[in-house]
């Protein structure tokens, strides 16, 4: 068992250090109760990535086409419970989620389990809890340091090649819309940054909804993939079908202005083809900032939404509620209803697989401010250089700041600073290798013994423990980060 000296020290750094983004209140089911009984023990976890069904409940993985298909914890309790709850709701669970389902499913229950290390990742749940971390994922604990991570607001996102694409957005139960939808896909949105070991992603909106995206094509139906184009469409259209001409049944709406002269059967025509968009506009129009109504419900779908074309093309059918199915094309439970895996809202995008040592950065699932304010925040594997310059950045601003009696030597706070200068000159030159080993061997070597053994060594340039580890774990979290990319 670790000891709870390091995971308070891990948290403190955390807190001096890490860039704080506030986010707002978690997403809640209609009618579920549990996350009310973990914030009643745990106040201050509100708006934390704990708040949220990741805290109890797991992704999963499915075989599709002859391969493993890898899921969040959404789709994972929508494939295995399912939207009729026709399975287990057991194999959705975490082992946090598990043991508190087994103490009792109560406010008594996270308290009772508190002492428990239900991951078996050496950490008491308390202890991760308290560290902004998952009780119930052992890849994700105290000692892990925030994944790479990069906000980009809506100027930045238009400054980069922008996609038009027009398509239909078949819903399961709503109403079907053909619309012109404009914004970067995220091909473009990802290369410049992605690590090679990102495979998929998963996004996410503020009202508690994720969808995760392989990067190559895959035969699911569940999946959109990001790179690569989709198929060329056909324009359908039928009087019955329109929701302005037939308002007692029509489900689907042809009011976009970009669907003038268009006729049923043509091709719709988009000149670089179909992608896996961030849309910003609708026809012309910055999309509508996505609120929840007073059923708990997102209306709105911006400022940005994931649009997936649909994998099979087809026409828009009749909502699968509607009882007038008897009509030109009723509901088909197997066509591409690809409006239902369009995140609305989207605020976060998370690259994965994480890089080793890294966990998710303390965000909420999704976060309102980020709709408020037009941003959205791309992170895990993706470079960490713009990080690392930031981290580095703030250690040195650290040292500056700390009193030169911290120091064993007169001298001892300039050699450290001109030591994080030159690793600094290393990033900034593209010297990763150089810059990690300068931090490994020649500084968190010289300021480790009270992180790891309670005390200064021999050959420690800062004697006093509060100091030291405190620039310890900020020295060693900028060496996480450059292990990604040496």
């Amino acid at each position: 068992m670790k000891t709870r000296k390091h995971w308070v020290v891990a948290m403190g750094v955390a807190l001096c250090f890490c860039v704080a983004l506030l986010c707002y209140a978690a997403y809640h089911h209609m009618g579920e109760i549990d996350s009310g009984y973990f914030l009643s023990v745990y106040p201050d976890k509100s708006g934390t990535k704990l708040d949220s069904c990741n805290l109890c409940h797991r992704g999963g993985a499915y075989s599709s086409g002859g391969k493993d298909v890898t899921v969040g914890s959404c789709q994972w309790c929508h494939y295995q419970y399912g939207y009729d709850k026709h399975g287990n709701i057991d194999d959705t669970l975490n082992s946090y989620g598990a043991d508190y389902k087994t103490y009792g499913r109560s406010a008594g229950a996270v308290r009772t389990i508190d002492n428990r290390d239900s991951d078996l990742d050496g950490y008491p749940n308390y202890a991760e809890i308290a560290a902004n971390r998952y009780p119930g994922d052992p890849n994700d604990d105290p000692s892990k340091v925030p994944a790479p991570s990069k906000v980009f607001t809506r100027e930045q996102l238009e400054a980069k090649p922008q996609h038009t694409q027009i398509l239909l957005m078949n819903a399961h139960k709503s109403v079907d819309d053909y619309a012109q939808y404009a914004g970067v896909t995220f091909e473009n949105l990802l290369n410049p940054i992605k690590l090679p070991s990102a495979t998929r992603m998963t996004v996410y909106s503020p009202d508690g909804f994720s969808q995760t995206h392989p990067f190559q094509y895959d035969e699911s139906a569940m999946s959109y993939h990001v790179y690569g184009t989709y198929p060329a469409a056909t324009f359908y259209y039928s009087e019955e079908a329109d929701v302005l001409r037939n308002p007692t049944y029509g489900w689907c709406n042809y009011s976009s202005p970009s669907l003038a002269g268009f006729a049923d059967g043509d091709l719709i025509k988009n000149p670089r083809g179909l992608k896996l968009l961030l849309a910003i506009k609708r026809d012309g129009q910055y999309l509508t900032p996505g609120v929840l109504n007073l059923q708990n419900k997102l209306d709105g779908e911006g400022p940005y939404r994931v649009v997936p074309p649909q994998k099979v093309p087809g026409p828009p059918d009749q909502g699968s509620r509607s009882g007038y199915q008897d009509v030109i094309w009723p509901f088909d439970p197997n066509a591409d209803h690809n409006a239902g895996y369009s995140t609305r809202s989207t605020t976060i995008v998370r690259v994965e697989p994480l890089p080793a040592g890294t966990t998710d950065i303390d965000l909420l699932e999704a976060g309102w401010n980020y709709i408020d304010n037009n941003k959205i925040v791309v992170y895990g594997a993706i470079s960490p250089v713009e990080n690392i310059k930031e981290k580095l950045a703030q250690l040195i601003a650290a040292v500056n700041s700390t009193p030169s009696s911290a120091f064993k030597t007169p001298s001892g706070k300039a050699v450290l600073k001109q030591k994080l200068l030159v690793v600094s000159k290393d990033v900034r030159v593209r010297n990763y290798a150089g810059a990690y080993q300068k931090l490994q061997n020649d500084i968190l070597a010289k300021m480790d013994g009270c992180a790891l053994s309670g005390s200064p060594d021999k050959n420690d340039w800062v004697t006093s423990c509060d100091t030291q580890t405190r620039l310890y774990w900020a020295a060693n979290e900028i060496m996480v980060l450059l292990k990604i990319i040496v």
